[in-house]
C-alpha cells in the first residue's frame, strides 16, 4: 500500500475521532489498511494517526491556558467538557487511552479480516481487548495520582445531571421526567456510575459489531469475506451462555433482599445489562435471518427502517426474541444444512 493510503486512512480515523457523533466509526479506515496491506502497514497507520491525536491534544490543552481558553473549550474534543472536574494531564490521558481504546479494535479486527476469523471468533477477540485496555486505562487513571477516579465521576455525573434540569427549566420544560430528574439527581448519577461497567461493555459490543459489520461494505475483496463464519444471520451465541443471565438474577436478587449488599447487588445489574445488549444481537441476527426471506428489497427495508425509529419500544422485542432462540431455534434447519456440508 503507498504511503498516501496509508496517510489518508490516518486522516479518516482522525477525523471520525474528532467528528463527535462519528467517532464509533474511528477504527474503520484502520481496519482497511491493516486488512488489505498487512499488520506492518496497520500499525504504521495506528502509529500516525496516534500521533496527530495526541499533538492535537497537546497544542489544545495548551491553548486553554492563554487568553484563547474560550475558543480551545468550544472545540469538539473529546473530554474538553471534563475540565470542570478533572485536571489538564487527566484529560490528554483520558483522550489518548479513548483514542488507543479504538486503535485495539482496529488492529484485531484487521488481523480477524486479513486471517479470516469469522464474525464471532473476531468479535469476541477485538471485544476482549478493547476491553482489557479499558481496565488497564482506568488502573493507570487512578493509580497516576492525577484525579480520584471515583469521587470525579461522581461529581461530574451529578453535574451534568444538573445541568439537564437547569437547560429544561429554562426552556419551560415542566414533564413528568424533568421533575423526576431534579428530585433524584444524586440516586441517578449513583446509578450511572455504578452500572459504568455495562456501559462501558455495551459501547465497545457496538464498536466492535458495527465497525466489523461496515468492514464487509467498504473493503471490496470477496475473498476476505466469503464463507458461513462472516454470514451475519448466522451468529448465535451458546445455549449456555443463558445460565450467566439466570445467575445474575440470581445475584441481583441475592444482593438486594438476602444479604442487602450494593456490590453484590449491582454486580447483577451489570452482568444482566451486557446480556441483554449480547442477546439483542442474536435477536437482531434473528430478524435479518427472517428478514432476507422477503424477496421485495423495499420491503427489507422499511423493516430495518422500523426497527431504528422504534428502537425504544423494539429494542427490547429484540432482545426477547434473541433470548427466545434458546429454545425455539429458529434457525436449526439452516445449521443442520451448513454442518452436513462441512
Amino acid at each position: 500500500m503507498r504511503p498516501k493510503a496509508i496517510g489518508i486512512s490516518s486522516l479518516l480515523s482522525v477525523f471520525f475521532f474528532f467528528s463527535g457523533f462519528l467517532v464509533i466509526l474511528t477504527p474503520l479506515p484502520l481496519i482497511y489498511v491493516s486488512a488489505t496491506a498487512g499488520r506492518k502497514n496497520g500499525f504504521l497507520a495506528a502509529a500516525l494517526s496516534f500521533s496527530i491525536v495526541f499533538f492535537i491534544y497537546f497544542a489544545v490543552l495548551g491553548l486553554t491556558k492563554t487568553q484563547f481558553a474560550s475558543q480551545a473549550l468550544s472545540m469538539p474534543i473529546p473530554g474538553i467538557g471534563l475540565m470542570s472536574h478533572f485536571s489538564l494531564p487527566a484529560i490528554e490521558l483520558f483522550g489518548s487511552s479513548y483514542f488507543l481504546f479504538f486503535l485495539s479494535i482496529a488492529l484485531v479486527l484487521g488481523e480477524a479480516v486479513r486471517l479470516h476469523w469469522g464474525l464471532i471468533k473476531g468479535g469476541v477477540t477485538a471485544l476482549a481487548a478493547c476491553l482489557l485496555f479499558a481496565i488497564l486505562a482506568v488502573f493507570i487513571f487512578q493509580f497516576a495520582g492525577l484525579n480520584n477516579i471515583t469521587v470525579s465521576v461522581k461529581d461530574y455525573l451529578q453535574y451534568v445531571i444538573s445541568e439537564i434540569v437547569s437547560i429544561q427549566q429554562s426552556a419551560g420544560v415542566t414533564n413528568a421526567q424533568s421533575i423526576y430528574l431534579a428530585e433524584r439527581a444524586p440516586q441517578i448519577a449513583l446509578f450511572i456510575f455504578r452500572t459504568i461497567p455495562s456501559i462501558i461493555f455495551v459501547f465497545a459490543l457496538v464498536a466492535v459489531t458495527f465497525n466489523l459489520l461496515l468492514s464487509r461494505r467498504f473493503i471490496r475483496l470477496p475473498h476476505l469475506f466469503s464463507g458461513h463464519v462472516w454470514d451475519v444471520a448466522a451468529f448465535r451465541i451458546p445455549d449456555a451462555a443463558i445460565w450467566i443471565v439466570i445467575g445474575s438474577i440470581l445475584i441481583f436478587f441475592a444482593g438486594h433482599y438476602l444479604f442487602d449488599n450494593v456490590f453484590v447487588k449491582y454486580s447483577g445489574i451489570n452482568i444482566v445489562i451486557a446480556m441483554a445488549a449480547v442477546y439483542f444481537f442474536q435477536g437482531l441476527a434473528v430478524v435479518v435471518f427472517f428478514v432476507r426471506r422477503i424477496r421485495v428489497p423495499l420491503f427489507r427495508l422499511l423493516i430495518y427502517f422500523i426497527v431504528i425509529l422504534f428502537f425504544q419500544t423494539i429494542g427490547l422485542l429484540i432482545i426477547g426474541l434473541g433470548l427466545a432462540d434458546v429454545w425455539v431455534d429458529f434457525r436449526w434447519r439452516t445449521r443442520q444444512r451448513v454442518h452436513s456440508q462441512k
